[in-house]
């Protein structure tokens, strides 16, 4: 794949039809995904990203009513809630390609930079995190006890 040539616009669909679903176009022109990725490899990291966050979201998600009964009780617009499972998805998803592509991302200091991709895939989940926190409505920092 030439590195000019565009991405297939390709929309993943959600295995919740309800719940936003999110294209390989908003991924590389939102979050600066490389276009030689490919629009299907693009798409399996989308899957894959909608997996780990709906493992993360309550199960009264998962319907349609008690996820607008929660939208109403928390008082979050549909839009606002969108925008934010959307971040949460692409944020993801973008932590899913930093992890893989660690070894490939290097310079002649090779290590220097995996390290700086890991922090870079932490940065996104810590944003994965606050999207979630944000929909459910938890607060942002949680501690975990080892």
């Amino acid at each position: 794949m030439l590195i000019n040539q565009q991405v297939q616009a390709q929309n993943v669909p959600n295995p919740y039809g309800h719940l936003p679903s999110v294209g390989t176009d908003d991924m590389v022109q939102l979050m600066r995904i490389d276009k030689t990725l490919g629009a299907e490899r693009i798409a399996g990291y989308i899957s894959d990203a909608y997996d780990t966050v709906n493992g993360d979201l309550p199960a009264t998600f998962f319907s349609l009513l008690t996820l607008q009964r929660h939208m109403s009780v928390s008082r979050t617009k549909p839009d606002v809630f969108n925008r934010t499972y959307k971040r949460a998805i692409m944020n993801e998803a973008a932590a899913l390609i930093a992890d893989n592509y660690i070894d490939y991302d290097t310079t002649s200091q090779g290590a220097i930079r995996g390290e700086s991709q890991l922090s870079k895939s932490d940065r996104l989940r810590r944003i994965v995190s606050h999207c979630i926190a944000d929909i459910t409505g938890r607060r942002r920092n949680r501690v975990k006890l080892i």
